[in-house]
């Protein structure tokens, strides 16, 4: 018989071998490892060495080029002077594009910018600003309070804008302007700790040592790899900052080998031991095994050729085969017969509740006894249960979290309905809605059980989760025909759940109940808010909280409120066409992703009003700040005034504005136009209209008499203008707002 098990026992026992080689490698390497250590520590002071004097140099010579700026810039030191008699647009446009330059031809340069102490004005590459405005004032000021210059800070987070989302971590070089007297003002440049990183990237880039840069305060700068043995620690004295070096903890030391003939017999004698001790153990161990292999050859070879040893066959292998094919076969028909009824479960309930073909009363209880419902079909009634804010519940949690809520939710819905005395089938039809067939007994008429059980479910979702759910359910079905009609009301009443807000019990009989209300009344609103947003009118906000008070009041469905805001954005973006290019990049790249974001996120109309309104403000905020940027500004508002006071004087034109202001008409015209996107006739016609519809609607004048109040002594001009801006004559206008 061969003795191949012997082989494999023999074989086992190889890892004894290889330790015991490994200890011997191990004893030989002992004698070299100080050595190695010395050098490790000796290279890392060395490179410690050269990667602070690098970074020392890049960091002198910034010092030095600002130094040099300030001594020889004619620019700089214009902006600085208190009395300056030259051109300051010049100045400003010089001092800034210098800036720039600085920056391009010294990429480590994040930022730069002057403060004048003379009047709080801070003049970056990107704006100018007073202190106050500037995002980076609480250093300015603190800058400014210590009355000197200062080399190189410890990492402290920069932004220039208030609204800047994400501030940058930076080193600043703060000098003062003159160098020695420093009473002008100051000059701050901005060095981003990740242009540091850069630096040294490429001598920091290894698996084998790490280096760890920190300012004086500990923060740190540099960190290329984890926590390690730190062998060099080097402190620059022109910055302060510390650099450490080492070897990480997942490295070993390089060692030299060097056997002398002692240790080489004693590795020899070692691996002569450890040969014969597997040979010895591995005999002796297999003595038993042989014994029992040869009683299975003699019984193999008695029944069947085919299980005969002869043949090459492993007695062992053959048996473990059989076995685990056995075993192997059984678990996989299980899994599939699962997998395949757990599918057939959920088709079958999809077709129940869809009616997408007609089901048999026998064919739906010979289903149910194959899953372990309840057989018997009386009285049913359909409930979806919702996940609210589904895209932020997607968001908190992993997949398999949400699978073990939902999970723990239907399980939820499982007992109480037990405790209800009511049966029920559910499966997940989507990712975020649960739909629940529920019995209920024959003599119950109404759904009052399952309004009680539902909200018991709601309830509990409150209290213990992280969400809520809102119910939608559907009338009560007297038999299988009627569950699909049942299904479609249940998924009808959550369509309202926007309207009628979240964590709740929507009935179908309840919303049929209730008038809708109808989309195309808001429209005037929509234009009014869109104009107003246009001009710069901050009443804008009042006429969005009233739209959406309106639509919560009509009771629209989700599909319906989607509409009317997808109108009042597509609304909004014409008018914003109408302005500035500047102001048109805010709306295009800031607020309209944003809107349309909130919208495809739908769920209550009351989230749906906060996230726009927030959007809608920060839009306005950026648009009003580039307004007031612009040197026309004050004074375009001034003349908006002057047109909003003097709307009724007929003689109120381009010239009369003109000679008002002191002003040619044709820049009035211009810069009236690109300030607010409209014509000054058309938004003189506009604000006189609206006045004339006040007085028709509050007044009995006579239309000649609210003409000539409105700017038109004319009452054919009137009528005529009136008519090509409401679509209707001031008398049909009276008598429909008064009808």
């Amino acid at each position: 018989m061969k003795k191949h098990w012997f082989k494999r026992m023999l074989l086992s026992y190889l890892p004894v071998f290889f330790f015991i080689a490994l200890a011997l490698i191990a004893l030989s390497a002992i004698s070299a490892s100080e050595l190695s250590k010395k050098e490790a520590v000796r290279a890392n002071g060395v490179f410690a060495e050269h990667v602070m004097q690098m970074i020392d140099h890049t960091m002198r010579t910034i010092d030095q080029q600002m130094i040099k700026e300030v001594q020889t810039n004619e620019q700089i030191s214009q902006f600085f002077a208190q009395y300056y008699t030259g051109n300051p647009a010049m100045t400003l446009y010089d001092v800034s594009y210098k800036l720039r330059e600085l920056m391009i031809n010294t990429p480590m340069i994040d930022s730069i910018y002057l403060v004048r102490s003379s009047d709080q004005i801070v003049l970056s590459n990107n704006l100018m600003a007073s202190v106050g405005e500037f995002g980076d004032r609480d250093f300015i000021r603190q800058a400014l309070g210590q009355g000197g210059s200062y080399k190189w800070t410890d990492v402290r987070s920069y932004k220039e804008f208030d609204d800047q989302r994400q501030p940058a971590a930076v080193v600043t070089l703060v000098k003062n302007v003159p160098l020695l007297g420093g009473r002008q003002g100051i000059i701050a440049i901005n060095v981003q700790t990740a242009a540091i990183q850069n630096l040294v990237k490429d001598m920091t880039d290894s698996d084998v040592n790490f280096i760890r840069l920190t300012d004086r305060g500990g923060q740190p700068i540099l960190d290329s790899k984890a926590d390690g043995e730190v062998l060099s620690d080097v402190t620059s004295d022109y910055t302060g900052w510390r650099v450490q070096s080492g070897l990480l903890r997942d490295n070993l030391p390089l060692f030299v080998f060097s056997y002398s003939s002692v240790w080489l017999a004693l590795n020899l004698l070692m691996v002569v031991i450890g040969i014969v001790w597997i040979v010895y153990v591995t005999r002796r161990n297999y003595q038993p095994i042989e014994s029992i292999l040869a009683r299975i050859d003699a019984y193999a070879a008695q029944r069947s050729s085919a299980l005969s040893g002869a043949s090459g066959q492993d007695e062992f292998r053959f048996i473990e085969t059989a076995l685990d094919d056995l075993v192997e076969r059984t678990m996989t028909f299980q899994k599939q017969r699962e997998e395949d009824l757990i599918f057939r479960k959920r088709s079958f309930f999809n077709e129940v509740i869809e009616g997408s073909r007609p089901i048999a009363r026998e064919e739906f209880e010979e289903e149910m006894r194959l899953y372990g419902l309840r057989e018997h079909v009386e009285r049913t009634v359909m409930a979806v249960v919702e996940i609210d804010k589904y895209a932020d519940f997607a968001s908190r949690y992993n997949t398999r979290d949400q699978y073990l809520l939902k999970f723990a939710l239907s399980s939820v819905v499982n007992e109480i309905a037990q405790n209800e005395g009511a049966a029920v089938w559910m499966e997940w039809t989507s990712s975020q809605r649960l739909s629940v067939l529920a019995h209920l007994p024959e003599t119950e008429k109404t759904t009052e059980r399952a309004l009680r059980l539902f909200d018991k479910v709601r309830q509990w979702g409150s209290q213990h989760l992280d969400f809520t759910v809102t119910v939608g359910i559907g009338e009560a079905a007297a038999s299988l025909a009627e569950v699909p009609g049942s299904y479609e009301e249940a998924l009808e009443a959550l369509k309202y759940k926007s309207a009628l807000g979240g964590d709740r019990i929507i009935e179908h009989r309840e919303i049929a109940s209730k008038s809708q209300g109808e989309v195309y009344e808001h429209l005037h609103v929509m234009r009014s808010l869109g104009q107003k947003y246009r001009l710069g009118d901050r009443d804008w906000e009042l006429e969005l909280e009233e739209l959406f008070r309106d639509l919560a009041d009509g009771l629209f469905a989700s599909d319906d409120i989607a509409a009317t805001l997808h109108y009042l954005i597509y609304h909004m973006q014409r008018e914003i066409t109408e302005l500035p290019g500047e102001l048109q990049t805010v709306w295009n790249e800031e607020a309209l992703p944003r809107l349309n974001g909130a919208l495809e996120r739908l769920d209550t109309i009351l989230d749906l009003e906060r996230e726009m309104t927030v959007i809608l403000k920060e839009g306005f905020r950026r648009m009003e700040e580039l307004r007031n940027a612009r040197s026309q500004h004050p004074l375009m508002l001034r003349v908006k005034q002057y047109i909003n006071e003097q709307y009724a004087n007929p003689d109120l034109s381009l010239t009369h504005l003109s000679g008002e202001f002191d002003l040619n008409p044709k820049y009035v015209s211009q810069m009236f136009k690109e300030e607010f996107g409209v014509n000054f006739l058309d938004y003189l016609a506009d604000v006189r209209i609206m006045q004339a519809k006040k007085l028709l609607m509050e007044t009995s004048e006579s239309v000649q008499e609210v003409g000539e109040k409105s700017g038109y002594p004319n009452v054919r001009s009137f009528m005529r203008v009136f008519k090509k801006l409401t679509g209707l004559t001031p008398g049909e206008y009276r008598k429909k707002e008064a009808g």
